[in-house]
């Protein structure tokens, strides 16, 4: 065979080959896309510790730094306290102006591991308060299902994208290589910054 036949045929094969591979991350993709819902992780928030209060209250409680009000002596649900959000700094007294953001979004984490779990480690992962921050709705809502490489908060980013970075590597989520170099470089960065 000559050397441009046997060129052309490991062209031709290596052609395939890519190919079929960028069919199958498409096929996996889009089935990965056709199955993912919110009720994957649970049905909302959880009373994991039968108190009546969800996930929701118990993060607001936890995340205000004023004493909070309830709406009745049960204590139940929480109608007022003093928040400051990590992803503007400004003060928040209406948990109704306030979401609670999944730091690491869940159909993100669908998408880098997520899929492969369990549903009850799904409803632990949408409920850790680690992964939560009480932040302003429209700023939650602008954010979506991004990670960092797609989206920041307008303050406090190496904090963010530090936590996001631990959050991930607790529950063994696997981004792309390139968005883990995006949250290594950015981190380090931000490193040498503060020196």
């Amino acid at each position: 065979m000559s050397i441009i036949k046997k060129t052309s045929f490991v062209f031709i094969l290596f052609s395939i080959i890519l190919v079929g591979c960028v069919i199958s991350a498409s096929i996996d993709s889009a089935y990965a896309q056709s199955v993912y819902a919110r009720s994957e992780f649970g049905a909302g928030w959880i009373d994991s510790d039968k108190d009546c209060q969800n996930t929701r209250m118990e993060v607001l409680n936890a995340q205000s730094t004023a004493p909070v009000r309830f709406r009745s002596n049960k204590q139940c649900h929480i109608t007022a306290g003093r928040w400051i959000s990590v992803f503007t700094n400004k003060v928040i007294q209406d948990p109704t102006s306030i979401d609670i953001d999944h730091l690491v979004p869940l159909k993100w984490a669908w998408f880098n591991g997520a899929a492969q779990w369990t549903r009850e480690q799904r409803i632990v992962f949408a409920n850790d308060p680690v992964n939560l921050l009480s932040v302003e709705a429209s700023l939650n809502r602008q954010k979506g299902a991004k990670g960092p490489e797609q989206w920041l908060p307008p303050k406090n980013q190496c904090a963010y994208v530090a936590r996001f970075f631990r959050v991930i590597r607790t529950y063994d989520l696997t981004p792309p290589p390139s968005a883990i170099n995006f949250y290594r470089a950015f981190i380090n960065e931000c490193r040498s910054i503060q020196l």
